[in-house]
């Protein structure tokens, strides 16, 4: 099945483009593809069924110059639903890269991205989503409806995504019982999943639900892949002073917003806004501004909806419990974020309270009334 035909120009003839590296992201069931090049590339995506699936990118003659090694053919590793890739010319004026699969995926969404600054490049990208077996082969073989076929508008749940903070080889901070964070985290946002799912209103996703070390990028991409309505991180706090308590929220601050341009660089975090390429650049940086600035808006609204919900629910906090740090998970410009310190691990009274199933039910309400609160209104 063809699915596009990308961008703007194709290469001059006596200036061939370089493609200067192919790129992963995202979950093993959605893996984003990126083909970075120094000048605009048409291109032509299509699915092959015979033998390995494979996802095939046919490019005009181009140079390869996969991270700065120039050869005529090569391969590499891949992520999530790619298994690997090669590349090589394919004839006198083509060049093609071609993405063997680990499992059957279909491409769910194309687009490109013109440079924002001197030094970027231009970036193919494609979004590939696990698929069965019939659905991968129907569209190989162009009998099924392609991806750009727009679906029938449903109405959805809102999904809540719930980050356990650390996990695996970074435990967090610790008591001097040796209670570790990432156990409370991972336990205490169960807890919450449970209480959420109880009331048949939203869907719940943790960015981890064992014991597993996770990029704090890979946390925020999780939330962002799956369409996330809200984001909280979960932590427990750690002072020098034993006496010192409470939980605290905090909410993406001035210095931290200057960041969150060069993490959507760096992983391809990219707005629906900014996917239509037929819109003048302007327009598309101002609507993408707005969808940030509503974002950090929504995620005040959440901090002040919680500090209270807290407050009634009877779990101490610290004085001035709303606050702003650039915590990378915060970072999201689409998704509404807040990071809960939910107390001080290294207080007797706060750890005692955070491994108690009994006394942890104040928090999880007042969490959970918290969400209703924010969605019904």
């Amino acid at each position: 099945m063809l699915f596009g035909l990308g961008l703007c120009a194709p290469a001059v003839a006596d200036t061939p483009a370089r493609v200067t590296s192919v790129r992963f992201g995202g979950t093993p069931e959605r893996t984003r593809v990126v083909v970075d090049s120094d000048i605009p590339l048409k291109y032509h995506v299509f699915l092959l069924a015979a033998g390995t699936q494979r996802v095939v990118i046919d490019l005009p003659r181009v140079r390869w110059s996969i991270d700065g090694l120039t050869a005529e053919s090569g391969s590499g590793k891949g992520s999530g639903v790619v298994a690997g890739y090669r590349y090589a010319q394919n004839t006198a004026t083509t060049s093609r890269l071609v993405l063997d699969l680990a499992k059957p995926a279909v491409v769910s969404r194309e687009f490109v991205l013109s440079p924002k600054a001197k030094g970027e490049t231009y970036r193919i990208v494609m979004d590939l989503e696990a698929a069965s077996l019939d659905d991968f082969a129907q569209s190989a073989t162009g009998s099924k409806a392609g991806p750009r076929q727009v679906a029938e508008k449903v109405v959805r749940k809102p999904l809540i995504m719930i980050d356990p903070g650390h996990g695996g080889k970074d435990p967090g901070a610790s008591s001097k019982q040796g209670l570790q964070e990432k156990d409370v985290t991972l336990g205490i946002a169960t807890a919450v999943r449970e209480e959420l799912l109880k009331t048949g209103r939203y869907d719940v996703a943790l960015t981890r639900s064992t014991d597993v070390f996770i990029e704090l990028e890979d946390r925020v991409a999780k939330a962002r892949n799956l369409g996330a309505d809200l984001f909280i991180s979960l932590h427990a706090d750690a002072g020098g002073k034993s006496a010192t308590r409470g939980a605290s929220v905090y909410t993406l601050s001035p210095e931290g917003e200057k960041r969150v341009e060069a993490a959507k660089h760096k992983n391809d975090w990219v707005l629906d806004v900014e996917v239509d390429s037929s819109r003048p650049q302007e327009v598309t940086q101002i609507l993408a501004d707005l969808v940030q600035r509503e974002t950090k808006n929504q995620s005040a609204r959440f901090a002040q909806t919680l500090v209270p919900a807290l407050a009634e629910a009877g779990w101490p906090a610290l004085q001035n419990t709303h606050r702003k740090k650039g915590f990378y998970v915060l970072l999201s410009p689409d998704v509404p974020a807040v990071l809960l310190e939910m107390g001080f691990i290294t207080n007797d009274e706060d750890a005692a309270m955070l491994v108690s199933a009994k006394k942890r039910a104040a928090l999880v309400d007042g969490v959970a009334h918290a969400i209703d609160a924010f969605f019904e209104s």
